[in-house]
């Protein structure tokens, strides 16, 4: 196997397709994976479905870098779905799974295009680059402003610098990123005047910052790691992140990551409840379901968190970066947009706490100071979801129709939950000190 041309190929196939996932740990409900992972003793895989063609791949994962450029053990191996069977693959049967998925899915792709079109990306013990400070002094020697096309300098000059860098654990690639972004946003400022085609520098920085063209999809634009809170979607540890006591009730409501180990029966039985099933759709079998945690956990775009009344679960939320989201595809997104998917668990009313649980949720999110708004979808069969969310501050946009379901699209800023709850806007949760995200996120907000 040669292994530099099959990481060129999945990290050039992971850079033009979204059907790819980071996968955590060793199954308990799969027992092909688990025997395969507790012999190899891997516990970090990036998985590649093929689930449609019956196929899954899963490569050993030594660094995931943000920029694209991934580091990988060997060898690769794939998973034949009928019949749980384990092969050890080579590039040339990697490449044809993946020429077949591209001929099911786009028939009008021919293999030889398919191939092509799968260009070379080094690996990043392959980049030579002496220190940070090369990497500063690249940054400030070019005029940003001056490039035709920004995202190709992106793509070619600074992003191998930053993964080598992230890679040898010189620096961190989220900060070398937000260096970039800053250095953007300066620039805004600097060079307020027209070209020659009669388009802003503003505005042609401002698109490359922001990336909403929908044609940049399914690879997202690296700058937006600026507005990236760590603090949502991969929180450290399992143990409560926020809690609150809501004297009129007399209860207080914590909220704490999910624990695969701790939590996946016991949301197996939650979603499985009848007036789950029709709104929440996740009442799967506990092996799919723990496929879905175990993609999601480790993964840079989503987070799941319990919440609990004095110490019990009560409820499940989902918090994810809309950005990385197919919900982007349905309005103007911006990197400062967090979305939010709330179920609660008790079916009695005595012991919903529907208002106490949403307010921690949100009083959680708004505590993070990357955060310009919330967004929700939830769907237009569930009149108490609305009516929840019209409680807190939130007011539908539009409907819109999402490939599983039609929904109420849905915002919430600080101001309109401070408007609902004043409290809210003294805890102490709330008080951030100010920092370079915060300042960037101001930016964004009055262009």
């Amino acid at each position: 196997m040669n292994t530099n041309i099959i990481t060129a190929i999945i990290n050039s196939y992971c850079r033009g397709f979204s059907n790819w996932s980071c996968y955590e740990g060793i199954p308990k409900y799969d027992a092909a994976l688990r025997h395969h992972f507790s012999i190899t003793g891997h516990h970090l895989h990036l998985r590649l479905d093929f689930s449609a063609n019956g196929r899954e791949v899963f490569v050993p994962l030594r660094y995931f870098s943000e920029s694209g450029y991934h580091v990988f053990d060997f060898p690769v191996v794939e998973r034949t779905l009928p019949d749980d069977q384990i092969h050890t693959i080579d590039e040339v049967s990697l490449l044809t799974i993946i020429a077949d998925h591209l001929q099911e899915a786009y028939p009008d792709i021919h293999l030889r295009q398919a191939l092509d079109n799968l260009s070379s990306f080094p690996c990043p013990t392959q980049i030579e680059v002496a220190s940070v400070a090369a990497f500063n002094t690249q940054l400030l020697m070019t005029d940003i402003s001056r490039q035709s096309e920004p995202e190709e300098w992106l793509v070619r000059d600074m992003l191998p610098i930053v993964a080598s860098l992230g890679f040898r654990q010189q620096a961190d690639e989220n900060k070398l990123l937000s260096a970039i972004h800053q250095r953007c946003a300066q620039l805004l400022v600097d060079h307020p005047l027209l070209n020659s085609n009669k388009l802003t520098v503003h505005n042609v920085l401002l698109s490359f910052m922001l990336g909403q063209e929908k044609a940049m999809r399914p690879y997202h634009n690296p700058l937006h790691k600026a507005y990236y809170s760590s603090a949502l979607i991969q929180p450290e540890g399992k143990g409560v992140v926020y809690s609150r006591y809501f004297p009129k009730e007399n209860i207080t409501v914590s909220i704490r990551p999910f624990d695969i180990d701790r939590d996946l029966e016991m949301v197996h039985e939650w979603f499985n409840r009848e007036h789950a099933k029709k709104i929440w759709k996740m009442d799967w079998p506990l092996r799919e379901l723990e496929l879905y945690y175990r993609c999601m956990l480790p993964g840079n775009w989503s987070h799941s968190y319990i919440g609990e009344i004095n110490g019990s679960p009560n409820y499940n939320f989902e918090v994810y970066w809309v950005v990385r989201d197919m919900l982007a595809d349905y309005y103007d997104a911006l990197p400062t947009d967090y979305g939010t998917h709330q179920f609660i668990a008790p079916v009695d009313p005595t012991l919903k706490f529907s208002s106490p649980s949403t307010q921690c949720m949100l009083d959680w999110v708004f505590a993070q100071p990357e955060v310009g708004k919330m967004v929700g979808e939830g769907s237009v069969e569930s009149l108490a979801a609305l009516m929840n969310k019209a409680h807190v501050g939130f007011r539908v946009e539009k409907v819109i129709t999402l490939p599983h379901k039609k929904a109420n699209l849905n915002f919430c800023y600080r101001e309109w939950y401070w408007a609902k709850f004043p409290e809210s806007r003294h805890l102490p949760a709330q008080t951030v000190t100010p920092t370079i995200k915060q300042t960037q996120h101001e930016t964004i907000s009055r262009i």
